[in-house]
């Protein structure tokens, strides 16, 4: 399996993986938070299915222009649209994620060389960044299952 492969694997696994792992989970307990400055389960997904777009449109801009430069994308709780239900949160970070593997899939192997400057990592390829949100992805699954043993701890 090629590296571009696994990576396009990582990113399907990854919606698999939150269905599996918020199915236990339910609307009350996903919207605790450890403290008052932490974030929730449903913070998190908020913020999946939030950075989602803003990672597609950096992924665009790389194969279409010439070397880009591409600041840090900085989290924001303040864009996390908590009005919405868990199973909502979750539905648009699939609808979206899809939009992100259809892009991918549509990309010449070639493509996924493209040259990028990233803000804080410096010089780059497509690929890099492609690694870079299944990092993203494993690291917010990790804080998931985190919140999620803290709350069933909390009561038991």
């Amino acid at each position: 399996m090629s590296r571009r492969e696994m990576l396009m694997a990582s990113l399907q696994a990854t919606v698999h993986d939150l269905i599996r792992t918020l199915r236990v989970v339910d609307e009350a307990r996903a919207r605790q938070a450890p403290a008052p400055d932490e974030w929730s389960i449903a913070d998190v997904v908020a913020h999946l299915g939030y950075i989602e777009p803003l990672y597609l449109a950096r992924l665009r801009r790389i194969a279409e222009q010439d070397n880009p430069y591409e600041p840090y994308l900085h989290p924001d709780r303040a864009a996390h649209d908590l009005s919405r239900s868990l199973n909502e949160l979750l539905q648009a970070f699939i609808l979206r994620r899809a939009e992100t593997l259809v892009f991918l899939r549509g990309l010449e192997q070639s493509d996924w060389a493209r040259p990028v400057t990233h803000a804080t990592l410096g010089p780059g390829r497509l690929r890099d960044h492609v690694q870079m949100l299944v990092e993203h992805d494993s690291d917010h699954l990790g804080q998931i299952v985190a919140l999620r043993e803290a709350l069933e701890s909390q009561n038991s």
